[in-house]
């Protein structure tokens, strides 16, 4: 097994990238939890249909045409160097039923990502670029040509996977993207086992839960798996006191 690194390097990615977060559900984080499998999905089922535009194209070489061999091969997982995103909850959790986890990077590389075996994995820093000139391939065509002809897995394609449009850019994404070396029978997800609590540092609750239902949440994650969970304060008001109009900020009587 090897890890590839695309548009930076393992020592970039340790340096730039302490942390990296990842928004979910609670139903798939517990799922995560219960099983010890981390699910990555296959780009044909992004919901984005520029994100998956190269993924399902036909490529014409010569006279031929071809799919991307990597198509059903790929499986991937998006992960973001922003923490705080009001539009992260809400893509990620639309029933307002969020989590995010915050991986410990070189944690995550050594207790994880270093260990899937019988696979290869390529971690990439999206490219972000204007919608007009999204669809142009502005890398080396010679080598995407040669890896389709030759039915061959390589870094070409997987760059076609790390393109996206730049109204994206505050996502600041990284994508984790798995190619077992032997043919996944599913081919719309691939899980990898794994212990997650090994490499997240906190666990913080949707903002849009209530206060009650948070209560029941960290009692059941400190019973039932041993950690605490926090509770986003991106709508908390921390101040309730009347906001003092007087010039000298004296009240008057």
């Amino acid at each position: 097994m090897a890890i590839h690194f695309i548009n930076l390097t393992r020592e970039t990615f340790l340096k730039d990238y302490k942390r990296v977060y990842r928004f979910t559900t609670l139903d798939r984080f517990i799922e995560v939890l219960k099983t010890r499998k981390f699910a990555f999905v296959n780009p044909t089922k992004w919901t984005d249909p520029f994100e998956k535009f190269f993924i399902e194209r036909d490529f014409l070489v010569n006279t031929k045409k071809f799919k991307l061999p990597i198509k059903d091969r790929v499986f991937a997982v998006c992960v973001s160097g922003t923490d705080s995103s009001e539009a992260y909850w809400k893509v990620y959790a639309p029933k307002k039923d969020g989590i995010r986890l915050t991986f410990d990077t070189e944690k995550l590389l050594t207790n994880f990502l270093d260990r899937i075996p019988d696979a290869d994995v390529y971690i990439g820093k999206v490219s972000y670029q204007i919608t007009r000139e999204f669809h142009k391939i502005s890398f080396d065509k010679k080598g995407l040509i040669d890896e389709i002809n030759n039915s061959k897995i390589g870094q070409h394609q997987i760059k076609l996977l790390l393109k996206k449009r730049k109204p994206f850019m505050y996502e600041d994404e990284v994508r984790i993207m798995v190619i077992p070396h032997i043919k996944n029978e599913e081919t719309s997800v691939f899980h990898a086992q794994t212990e997650i609590t090994s490499y997240t540092k906190n666990y913080t609750l949707d903002p849009r839960l209530s206060q009650n239902y948070v209560n029941v949440l960290r009692g059941y994650f400190q019973r039932d798996f041993g950690f605490k969970v926090s509770h986003s304060n991106l709508y908390l008001d921390l101040i309730r006191e009347p906001i003092n109009l007087n010039k000298s900020g004296v009240k008057t009587e």
